[in-house]
């Protein structure tokens, strides 16, 4: 009874703190206790999990479209390809049947140079015409095969969105049955529901918007993170056929925040194999944490993964940072940097990265 009275008056306190003028401001989550945090970290998750399955929806829909228009597309070049694949039968059936050989018996026999041209010019219209009926059918073949990979392909991905579908179903029925059974458990439900309308509604309205914000200005500033590599002797250190780009956290610090004043409030380090940003503006707090891995294809890059996303004290899903990481690049692209150059390793330790480059691959 004790410990439900000190939890009520936690909440209570910080309800009030929240309060001004009637409304609720937002603010950092570390002061919730334990299991006041944990529901409304699971109530945001509840939140992005439905975004996620509205997003998944619509690219379910979206490909049972295009798997319709593509089977009347190719039903319909099935019919068009049925009339290119009578022709060139023909075409074959006359090469084996000898109607070749009359044509090579009419050259042999002319029996002076007009005539030999004109039986020339005959066999050359024939043959032209040939190949072009035997091309067409090709060109048509290969096209409705094709189609047919594509369409395997799309069926495929329905596949695979069914799947995703499911799975993120079951996770919000059992993130909501969570947070049913934790409010009925906390002995004062209409406070704590307020509470989560309050932080969810913060989070849609701004919280999700300032975190975009923030990401599409470290992809803006990354693009021109090679013009900082060059006007800074140093960074790149060579070696015969290799290389090395050695950037300390700090002058990613000076970096970003000369490309755009939001970063004055962040701090961004690296250490641990990780890189780790922190920002706090007074009214958002966030923390940001990720690693960097090396693809090849399409082309070369340093590609930045986020594992954490922390948002004024609460941990955010694997599908928000997997939204983030589809709709932002922060990555590096060090061909930019260099024409003939290709990122072989990339390692996050004691305040520097450093990113091994060969010359030449």
């Amino acid at each position: 009874m004790r410990r439900l009275l000190m939890l009520v008056l936690a909440v209570s306190a910080l309800l009030l703190c929240l309060t001004r003028g009637g409304a609720l401001l937002p603010v950092y989550a570390e002061p919730y206790p334990e299991n006041t945090r944990e529901l409304l970290e699971k109530s945001l998750s509840v939140v992005e999990l439905d975004r996620e399955i509205t997003r998944i929806s619509g690219l379910k829909s979206r490909t049972q479209s295009q798997i319709e228009q593509s089977e009347n597309h190719l039903a319909e070049r099935e019919i068009a390809i049925a009339a290119q694949r009578e022709k060139a039968g023909r075409v074959l059936r006359s090469y084996y049947m000898g109607y070749k050989d009359f044509w090579l018996s009419a050259l042999l026999s002319a029996d002076s140079l007009p005539k030999v041209i004109r039986v020339w010019d005959t066999m050359d219209l024939i043959l032209q015409s040939d190949h072009q009926t035997m091309d067409a059918y090709s060109e048509e073949y290969r096209q409705l095969k094709k189609g047919y990979e594509r369409l395997q392909q799309d069926k495929n991905d329905l596949s695979a969105v069914q799947s995703q579908l499911i799975e993120q179903r079951a996770r919000i029925t059992a993130l909501r049955n969570d947070v049913d059974q934790a409010l009925a458990a906390s002995g004062d439900e209409q406070m704590l529901l307020r509470l989560m309308e309050e932080l969810q509604a913060y989070w849609k309205n701004v919280g999700l918007y300032e975190v975009k914000q923030h990401f599409k200005a470290m992809a803006a500033a990354m693009k021109n993170l090679p013009d900082f590599v060059k006007d800074n002797p140093g960074i790149v250190q060579t070696n015969g056929l290799k290389a090395k780009l050695v950037l300390s956290d700090q002058q990613l610090n000076d970096f970003l925040r000369s490309e755009d004043s939001r970063f004055d409030d962040f701090s961004f380090k690296f250490d641990d194999g990780l890189l780790t940003m922190e920002g706090d503006n007074g009214n958002l707090q966030v923390i940001i944490q990720g690693r960097y891995s090396i693809q090849n294809e399409p082309e070369n890059a340093i590609l930045f993964h986020v594992d954490k996303l922390v948002f004024n004290g609460l941990a955010l899903p694997d599908t928000t940072r997997a939204e983030l990481e589809r709709d932002f690049d922060l990555g590096f692209y060090p061909q930019k940097l260099i024409k003939y150059v290709k990122a072989t390793g990339v390692e996050m330790e004691d305040g520097f990265l450093t990113v091994q480059l060969a010359i030449g691959g």
